[in-house]
């Protein structure tokens, strides 16, 4: 996906400069001024503002002055002018954080579920496991007592972890028994050996 990064300006407010006189003309009450906000976007959709300019046109001689032309009186009543709260400018902002403070809590209540499944093994868990040569497998869990998990390992490799999945099949677990304390088995899980454990109708990643 491409994402276009860039910055917009967007006009907040129009109106005229009361008794103020053209810098050029020196006519009086034919100022007009437009405001507009600078905001920061990616792909349209607005992030923050980052600042904002004024066009003042006299509508009697038609030049086009800056803030700075103006007098100090002229100034401080632009500066004066109330705008409309530009909340929408943040409106990307806000949706990051929303999906940051989701992502955030998504991944706590992940890990504690995870955790949860290590400490409390149910027969016919599948895991999938990271070895320590850089291979990727699963285990099934056989049977459960009070101290120790039965597991049976699968035949079968795969180099990289989106493969493990397609290697859970019945007649790919045949003799390879190996067991775990229920100790052990939280200590594959801290070393992040434990990638993923499929639990009946759900499966659960670690992050």
């Amino acid at each position: 996906m491409l994402f276009l990064i860039g910055t917009k300006d967007s006009n907040v407010k129009n109106g005229s400069i009361k008794n103020e006189k053209c810098p050029k003309c020196g006519i009086e009450n034919t100022l007009n001024f437009s405001i507009f906000r600078r905001y920061v976007f990616i792909t349209m959709i607005p992030l923050f503002p980052v600042g904002k300019t004024v066009n003042i046109e006299c509508k009697s001689c038609k030049n086009i002055f800056y803030y700075e032309d103006l007098t100090l009186d002229g100034q401080e009543k632009l500066r004066n002018e109330k705008l409309e709260s530009s909340i929408w400018m943040f409106s990307g902002t806000i949706l990051l954080l929303l999906f940051l403070v989701y992502f955030a809590n998504n991944y706590i209540q992940n890990k504690d579920d995870l955790t949860i499944l290590i400490k409390e093994p149910t027969v016919g868990d599948v895991y999938n496991l990271k070895f320590s040569n850089g291979y990727y497998s699963t285990f099934k869990i056989d049977k459960i007592t009070s101290d120790s998990v039965f597991t049976t390992h699968n035949d079968f490799d795969a180099y990289m972890p989106y493969e493990v999945d397609d290697l859970d099949k019945t007649e790919n677990y045949s003799n390879k028994k190996v067991s775990y304390s229920k100790k052990e088995l939280m200590q594959l899980y801290q070393n992040g050996e434990i990638l993923k454990i499929r639990h009946k109708n759900y499966s659960l990643e670690a992050e």
